[in-house]
């Protein structure tokens, strides 16, 4: 079979499963798994392909039609200007925290002088966050938190991938803050900036998508008190870490703004909380000055 043939027929294979991106689809799997460029599947319509190479295609197209992400299928996700390995042991990086990047890029970028300025980003996953705002103000300190060793592993991956110098990563449980700053290399943490995207989603929340729940970590996804245990905790904790005119910048659910503004304006330790859109104009971060 020439590779048009079996773009033709993947193609074919994911419409009739119903997929909504079914060329895309299949000319990001078969590309990958030639190790080719989207482009030379059209250059080399007319190449035959061996037999281990349709095997090869064969077990890719089968994962996708199991509902695995094509991101963990590819191995890798494009975010914010830059590409990202990611695997089963991170969330995959969504369009939206893209927006929180932007938002806390603004922020540093207003600040007269850098020297000094430091970034804390909590429960890291792949680390998109944190390194995106590495290599855009390379002159800066990120400091990332990451509870799980297998994701806190595919973190350092993605610094020499992307090649920043400017990230620590501690592969520590984000709740034990005491550990953290025990830990901390200078012994005395101070941030600038506390950015995160923690676990927001209800346990009992049933409009979850089921391949998100089959496929991606549940760590990462679900949080207990209907969503807002991590929002409310590590805001409230990490407060402290925050140096004076600093701001934290928290990913939320788009239905969790009056809750969780309310609730942390009644702790009484930012100068102001104010809730901000993604770009559908859904409630989608929580800002908080100090």
């Amino acid at each position: 079979m020439t590779i048009k043939e079996v773009l033709d027929k993947t193609i074919t294979f994911f419409k009739a499963k119903g997929f909504h991106s079914a060329r895309l689809d299949a000319e990001l799997i078969i590309s990958h798994g030639l190790g080719l460029e989207r482009l030379q599947l059209y250059l080399k319509f007319d190449q035959p392909l061996k037999d281990p190479e349709l095997e090869k295609l064969r077990e890719l197209v089968k994962r996708r039609t199991t509902g695995e992400p094509i991101a963990y299928i590819l191995g890798k996700k494009e975010f914010y200007k830059n590409s990202f390995v990611v695997n089963k042991a991170v969330l995959i990086p969504r369009p939206e925290t893209e927006t929180l990047v932007e938002m806390a890029a603004d922020f540093i970028g207003s600040k007269k002088s850098l020297d000094s300025f430091q970034v804390l980003d909590i429960g890291g996953g792949s680390g998109c966050i944190g390194i995106s705002l590495a290599k855009e103000f390379p002159e800066i300190k990120i400091t990332i938190i990451e509870k799980s060793s297998e994701a806190a592993d595919v973190i350092r991956e993605n610094m020499v991938l992307n090649q920043v110098s400017n990230v620590t990563v501690y592969n520590l449980d984000a709740d034990d803050i005491e550990g953290f700053v025990e830990a901390y290399a200078d012994g005395h943490p101070a941030f600038d900036l506390i950015v995160s995207n923690p676990p927001y989603i209800d346990v009992e929340d049933k409009e979850v998508e089921e391949n998100v729940r089959k496929f991606e970590p549940q760590d990462a996804l679900f949080a207990e008190d209907k969503g807002y245990i991590f929002l409310k905790n590590w805001a409230n904790k990490y407060s402290t870490l925050l140096n004076e005119n600093g701001m934290m910048i928290f990913e939320m659910g788009y239905t969790q703004g009056n809750s969780i503004l309310e609730h942390l304006t009644k702790l009484n330790i930012f100068k102001s909380v104010k809730i901000k859109k993604d770009l559908a104009s859904m409630d989608r971060f929580i800002e908080m000055a100090k």
